[in-house]
């Protein structure tokens, strides 16, 4: 019994102090502009989401604005470095039942510690929502 109680004092005495023992607050931006076609693509949902083994966290969620922009800013503790992905739900000229899903990953570059004034921004551009992504899904919920 001991011994586990030394191990475990230890560990507190020897870890890092940027970590707590359930992971470090983590931060991740995202932004960017959706048209449909020519036509601002306005209250569009955008999800920050991290992805995990077991549920997946929902970092932030917005609607675009009437010009078709959008800023997601989601933190999360986690251990390791999270795996942040940016998923897009929307309708553009389809005309089928639920809404069509886009889905892409964050750098990790884009990923820092929370306690930063400004974390970097990862910056999509404009765009099209006319395309059609080869793994895109369909979201009815």
């Amino acid at each position: 019994m001991k011994s586990v109680l030394l191990l475990f004092s230890m560990f507190f005495i020897f870890a890092d102090p940027s970590q707590s023992f359930w992971g470090r607050m983590q931060r991740v931006r995202v932004k960017g502009r959706l048209m449909c076609g020519p036509t601002p693509a306005s209250d569009v949902r955008v999800k920050l989401v991290d992805i995990d083994f077991g549920f997946d966290d929902t970092l932030d969620e917005k609607k675009t604005n009437s010009e078709g922009e959008f800023l997601v800013d989601g933190q999360t503790r986690e251990m390791g470095t999270i795996d942040p992905v940016v998923k897009i739900y929307h309708d553009c000229h389809d005309g089928k039942p639920c809404q069509r899903r886009w889905k892409f990953e964050v750098p990790k570059r884009y990923v820092t510690d929370s306690n930063k004034a400004e974390a970097p921004i990862f910056d999509i551009g404009t765009m099209n929502l006319e395309a059609y992504w080869h793994d895109e899904e369909r979201n009815c919920f």
